[in-house]
């Protein structure tokens, strides 16, 4: 598996004054290694810890959250400060040297020294670089004229336009910016250079109201990640999270942690669903709803994006996801009422058949089987969902599909299918405008079959 980092350098307990490696002055040398999905290990030649501390196997091997270790790495220079410790070599007491092995959590990395009073609660903003995600965000601005004489030199215009769209949401302000570098920070028109590059980076933040705790801010990025998904229509994961911090300058530590790893493909811009552009006067107002409508509805939301963050799973597991994510978005968004005319008469019911003739046995078994039987049943929970689309359908169409994902437990979902499903979640509904199109406006049909009967059992 390819390392993001795997740099040899110095380690020291971070604010532990008591402990014999306690500085930079007096660490101990080792071997950190962060993998392309954020897996932490560091691995020190002698001694970071105790010999006997948290060695043992039967126990809990987890230092407490206050215990951190700090560490410069040798070749790039950068400062780490690992967090979320846990022990995990197997070595003995007369072992010499004492090699000891370490996984964390979490790791920060920067170009300076942590200062004693980093932590929780200190954070002014969040950065993520959106490198990959250009063809989504279509904000290209570079113009470079024509080549033209002037004398005995050539004059080239280059005009770019800087991005600083804000948006205001709930307890804080997103943003996308865009930072142009090769520009000279001290224009001198009189020294010539051999090579220019200008180029333009993009970022989308996040400045929370007041100083925010790094827990915070990774549930904005999840919650960031999982909305662009749904407009990507492909689960990819964002740069790694830049958590800012007001010291004597504006510094960035970049935060490592365990997820899955970055996509090597590149986003084809002909498979997005919803571009960036598309949506750029309203990108706040949708974050906003989609934060707001995963509080609400729950496993509505998170079920159907894990089954875009999981696409190497078996369809039918993908299938499963989907459906489940229907069944528990009515729950939330379109609940019955214990005390309406439909369930009153389904539990009328059940008691005039439990009050038949029949053995006890009997009557216990069958009780258990009607204990749920004034709910309703997957079919109608699907086509009520389906029939709130801002979209026209085909007779009968919605009404053979939520029949046949009922009975179908192996039916496999096309891409179209799918997308109604993430429709039902309405995060797009309201930006596409009329709200009678056809449902050919967004997609050209949506069909089912069995993967189970297309293929052996292997993995998609």
């Amino acid at each position: 598996m390819a390392e993001i980092i795997k740099e040899r350098g110095y380690f020291w307990w971070f604010n532990e004054p008591s402990r014999s490696a306690n500085s930079k002055s007096n660490s101990v040398p080792g071997l950190l290694t962060i993998s392309n999905d954020g897996q932490i290990a560091l691995e020190t030649d002698s001694a970071l810890c105790l010999v006997d501390e948290y060695r043992d196997w039967s126990k809990p091997r987890c230092f407490p959250k206050s215990k951190r270790v700090a560490g410069y790495l040798a070749a790039s220079g950068k400062y780490v400060l690992i967090e979320g410790l846990e022990r995990t070599d197997l070595s003995f007491s007369d072992e010499t040297p004492q090699r000891q092995e370490f996984a964390a959590e979490t790791c920060a990395h920067r170009d300076s020294p942590f200062p004693e009073a980093y932590g929780e609660g200190q954070f002014t903003a969040l950065r993520i670089e959106l490198a990959g995600f250009e063809e989504w965000l279509e904000l290209d601005s570079m113009m470079v004229d024509r080549e033209y004489p002037d004398g005995d030199d050539n004059q080239v215009h280059v005009s770019y336009k800087e991005w600083n769209l804000r948006y205001p949401v709930r307890e804080g302000t997103l943003a996308v910016e865009s930072i142009t570098t090769g520009v000279p920070l001290f224009f001198r028109p009189d020294l010539p250079q051999r090579d220019v590059q200008l180029e333009q980076h993009f970022y989308l933040t996040f400045t929370p109201d007041s100083l925010t705790g790094s827990s915070d801010l990774r549930l904005t990025y999840t919650s960031l990640e999982e909305l662009i998904a749904l407009f990507l229509g492909t689960y990819r994961r964002l740069p790694w999270p830049i958590l800012v911090t007001k010291e004597e300058f504006e510094e960035w530590n970049t935060l490592y942690f365990y997820r899955g790893g970055q996509s090597s493909e590149a986003i084809n811009k002909f498979s997005i669903w919803v571009t960036f552009k598309q949506i750029r006067e309203n990108f706040g107002d949708l974050f906003k709803r989609w934060l707001a409508g995963s509080e609400s509805f729950g496993a509505g939301y998170y079920l159907y994006v894990s089954s875009l963050r999981n696409p190497h799973h078996y369809s039918e597991h993908r299938f499963v996801n989907l459906v489940w994510a229907v069944e528990a978005l009515h729950r939330k968004w379109l609940p019955h009422s214990e005390e309406s005319d439909h369930v009153v008469r389904e539990r009328n019911r059940v008691e005039r058949i439990l009050t038949l003739p029949m053995e006890n046995e009997d009557r216990k078994w069958l009780g258990k089987k009607l204990a749920h039987a004034h709910e309703p049943s997957l079919e109608a929970r699907i086509l009520e969902c389906l029939r709130k689309l801002p979209f026209s359908f085909g007779k009968g169409e919605i009404e053979r599909f939520a029949k046949t994902c009922a009975e179908g437990g192996t039916i496999y979902l096309t891409l179209e299918a799918r997308a109604m499903v993430w429709i039902t979640t309405r995060s797009i509904s309201r930006f596409r405008g009329s709200r009678k199109r056809s449902i050919t406006y967004f997609m050209p049909s949506f069909s089912f079959r069995s993967e189970s009967a297309r293929r052996p059992s292997t993995r998609s």
